[in-house]
């Protein structure tokens, strides 16, 4: 019974993971259903029991809040948002944005309560100036999609305590060393699929990986590409510090409402990524590294 668990976890995330890479596109059940390798039926109610949730309300719901995410960070037409993630029309679009996040498009882009400022919010948010020991903090890298092996979590913490995750770790690592595929090239890292600011972080989605040359077949562990390629800011944090969670939060304030700015960036839609390192000391640095892309302003 345990084995079967595994088995349907493993089919779920290949559903979830061609969901992801084409989500503004035709994902109905018959659709998604060959592509986990099950009968309609069968698939509809294995979903249901990993997720919690039909396939019409995963799909619409990923649909939202990454147009919530669009709206939140972009300055950009509401129609083309609605049609490039799937929405027949804006005015089906608007009901459902409405009916999930209790506003309309036009009212959540203008009122969010946005913790992170943007060129075109029409909110009062915390000046942010030039800070020189920040700066140099940050670096821009070229990141292309990531090849992993994984354990997929529901749940953040502010306080960065979540003992589902390092259970998850500690599974990695162990099938790392029992199989003997810790290489030099070999990276650890974290991959947040949705945007705090759009979701609770209760119910946001990370996934704990190594990454993998290339297929791995497992028993127990999920294999998955993730959409990463792209341009990224990323700063460097000790987490062995006592005030860790503290120093994350001026790092991030500092690069949304100062860096990305200044350096012409904004946010891009694309999972938030992080890459552990070890030092010789014992210390364990966390590289977080958030999309972005050109801005047009």
């Amino acid at each position: 019974m345990i084995m079967n668990s595994i088995f349907y976890q493993k089919k779920i995330e290949q559903a979830l993971e061609y969901a992801e890479y084409n989500i503004g596109s035709d994902l109905s059940l018959q659709t998604i259903s060959k592509i986990a390798g099950f009968s309609p039926y069968h698939f509809h109610r294995i979903f249901h029991s990993v997720t919690g949730k039909s396939l019409h309300q995963y799909i619409l719901e990923r649909r939202l809040n990454n147009c919530a995410s669009k709206l939140l960070y972009e300055d950009c037409d509401i129609t083309r948002i609605a049609l490039d993630f799937g929405f027949s029309s804006s005015s089906s679009f608007a009901r459902s944005f409405k009916k999930h996040f209790g506003c309309t498009p036009t009212q959540y882009k203008k009122t969010k309560d946005r913790k992170y400022p943007v060129p075109f919010s029409e909110i009062v948010l915390q000046q942010i100036s030039f800070d020189p020991e920040l700066e140099k903090h940050f670096n821009e890298i070229v990141l292309a999609d990531l090849r992993t092996i994984c354990i997929g979590v529901t749940g953040l913490s502010e306080v960065w305590e979540n003992p589902e995750i390092n259970r998850a770790y500690e599974q990695i690592f162990t099938w790392l060393k029992e199989n003997k595929k810790f290489t030099s090239d070999t990276k650890i890292c974290g991959i947040t699929m949705d945007t705090p600011e759009v979701q609770n972080l209760s119910s946001c989605r990370y996934y704990a990986c190594a990454t993998a040359e290339s297929y791995i077949h497992d028993e127990h562990l999920a294999y998955r590409v993730f959409q990463t390629s792209g341009n990224y800011i990323c700063c460097k944090i000790n987490r062995c510090i006592k005030d860790f969670a503290a120093c994350f939060f001026k790092h991030m304030d500092y690069l949304y409402g100062f860096y990305m700015v200044s350096h012409k960036f904004s946010p891009d839609n694309r999972p938030f990524v992080e890459f552990y390192e070890r030092m010789p000391d014992g210390d364990i640095y966390i590289h977080f590294c958030v999309p972005v892309k050109n801005s047009k302003k």
